[in-house]
This record gives C-alpha cells, sequence and structure tokens, in this order.
C-alpha cells in the first residue's frame, strides 16, 4: 500500500491461508493488563453505562486490564472476552470475577463458533479492524459476530478505536464503510453518539 493509510476499500481481499488468520506475536502491542483504559473503551462504557445491563450477557472483545468487567459484572449475567495474548487472559483469571470468563481466541478465526457457546445481548469491540489480515477473514468475524448475537442484541464500537491500525495488521475504518457492510450482511448500523455506533441483526 505504498506507506498509505490502509483503508476497507484498498486492503487485500485474501491473506491467502483460509483456516488460519494472521495473529500478531508483537507483545508490546497487545498486552494491555497494565495500560490504562483507552479513550475509545471509555466512550463505549459510558453509552454501555446507560443501556438495560441488568441481566444481559455481554462479549467483550480485547479484554486488555478488565476493568470493563469489573465495571459491569455486578449488573450483568455473563460477561465473555476474547483476548490473543495468555498475559491478558491469566491476569483476569486471578481477579477472579464471578461470572466472567476469558478466552485466547482470535476473534477472525474459523475456530470461534466451536469455542464460544453462548449468544450475547452486547457483543464490544472497539476497533472491528484490529489484526485483521485481509477482508475475507473480517468477513468471518462478521458472521462470528451475527451467530453469537440475540434477536436483540447489539455490536458496539467506536470510531476512536477504528482510527487506528497496527502496522502490517487492519486498517483505518469510517463510518460510511461499517454502512456499506449492509449491502454483504444482514446488518443495521446506526451511530449513537457522534463517535460511538450499534450494529444490529436485521431480521
Amino acid at each position: 500500500m505504498s506507506g498509505e493509510t490502509p483503508t476497507y476499500a484498498t486492503y487485500k481481499e485474501f491473506c491467502g491461508n483460509r483456516e488460519q488468520p494472521w495473529v500478531t506475536l508483537y507483545s508490546e502491542a497487545v498486552d494491555w493488563t497494565q495500560q490504562p483504559t483507552t479513550p475509545d473503551q471509555a466512550r463505549i462504557e459510558a453509552v454501555l453505562g446507560t443501556m438495560a445491563v441488568t441481566g444481559a450477557s455481554v462479549l467483550h472483545v480485547g479484554v486488555g486490564n478488565s476493568r470493563f468487567a469489573q465495571r459491569f459484572a455486578s449488573q450483568a449475567r455473563c460477561i465473555d472476552g476474547l483476548t490473543v495474548h495468555q498475559n491478558e487472559k491469566t491476569y483476569a483469571d486471578a481477579l477472579g470475577i464471578p461470572n466472567y470468563t476469558v478466552y485466547v481466541l482470535n476473534k477472525h478465526s474459523p475456530e470461534f463458533v466451536s469455542v464460544i457457546a453462548n449468544t450475547y445481548d452486547f457483543i464490544v469491540d472497539n476497533n472491528l479492524a484490529s489484526f485483521a489480515c485481509c477482508k475475507y477473514h473480517f468477513a468471518v468475524m462478521f458472521e462470528n459476530y451475527l451467530r453469537a448475537l440475540t434477536a436483540h442484541g447489539q455490536i458496539l464500537t467506536c470510531q476512536i478505536g477504528m482510527d487506528v491500525y497496527h502496522g502490517y495488521f487492519g486498517w483505518v475504518m469510517t463510518y460510511a464503510d461499517l454502512v456499506s457492510l449492509e449491502s454483504k450482511f444482514p446488518i443495521h448500523v446506526a451511530k449513537i453518539t457522534d463517535v460511538v455506533y450499534a450494529i444490529t441483526a436485521r431480521p
């Protein structure tokens, strides 16, 4: 991409490996156990704090410092989390938060459907394109999410997060890009705030 900022429109269609998406192993890029909550995560949490979380099931993609679970575990029926870094799972498990289970799992992986058995009222992913190796595995992720979403569930994401990409992985994604996905998946995209967006499944 000649040093230009990667975008959804220009990103490669397929990485060449259908069964195994690329996984970044740079610990400094993905181990957030000792880092503060990011601004995009904080924006999503603020929105979620106004919603009906009591008794809800939540999937948090990219558990980081697990402060999300610490904040909402007393309200939610269950919180499951995904990470690609073992340190984040070890840290999360050590917290002993009730009804909080973390899986070391790539969200773009076909293994998602065999590992994740629950369905969720909320799926929180502050950067849908983070560490995406290609559009094919991005689509796998989206299909994973839609299968795991309850009938009235919402996927929550944030523009601040989608403005970030990691070296050779992922791309910058805009609200218009999300809306364009309505022609590829049975979804509806809407703005909750100026930077927090909700994706719901169409009947």
